[in-house]
């Protein structure tokens, strides 16, 4: 007799990066493209419209985490990949502090 086993995908994680206004000033382009730079199993990456922190960006949010990153430059988001998107741990130094309390 055979048992089936429920295969279950991982989840999946969005990386949104605002590109509006004060975001784009700030460089979201280039934190937008340094994400898009990585091949993320099971992440896909997407620009947004404004996330409402204007003067706090570049803003990047994971989903479904629900993890507001702020002031985030290319040189970050290899440590976001690396240990949130790869080692599911929150980077708490790099969270906002008005969305998070660390």
């Amino acid at each position: 007799m055979e048992i089936a086993i429920a295969t279950v995908s991982p989840p999946i994680r969005r990386i949104l990066v605002c590109q509006y206004r004060t975001c784009t000033k700030d460089g979201s382009g280039e934190v937008l493209r340094a994400f898009q730079q990585q091949e993320i199993a099971n992440v896909t990456v997407e620009a947004c419209g404004c996330l409402g922190l204007c003067g706090s960006g570049p803003i990047v949010v994971v989903l479904p985490d629900n993890i507001y990153y702020w002031r985030i430059n290319p040189n970050k988001v290899q440590e976001i990949i690396e240990a949130h998107l790869l080692g599911n741990k929150a980077i708490a130094s790099m969270m906002h502090p008005r969305l998070h309390s660390v």
